[in-house]
């Protein structure tokens, strides 16, 4: 199995790809009353409690803040540069 910080950080990727093409299709999840950062954020704590509830039980380490830190800002900077560069 991949370290968890590899899984978490390809998930926030992924998710800032996902949102920027669900966000041409679905313009609420850009322009809506939840900023799209808080939609990253809750992405990020599903994939986070599954990876705190496999640390807790022994069998992977845990994730340091450091590793959220750097996915959370990588989901974002792909979401808005893929954004700006498919809309406009």
């Amino acid at each position: 199995m991949p370290a968890p910080r590899i899984i978490y950080i390809g998930y926030m990727v992924v998710a800032g790809f996902a949102m920027a093409f669900a966000s041409l299709r679905w313009p609420v999840i850009h322009d809506g009353p939840i900023p799209p950062l808080m939609w990253l954020l809750a992405l990020s704590a599903i994939v986070d409690l599954a990876l705190l509830n496999r640390a807790l039980a022994g069998k992977i380490e845990p994730l340091q803040m450091n590793i959220r830190v750097i996915g959370f800002i990588a989901g974002a900077t792909i979401y808005f540069l893929l954004r700006q560069v498919l809309v406009g």
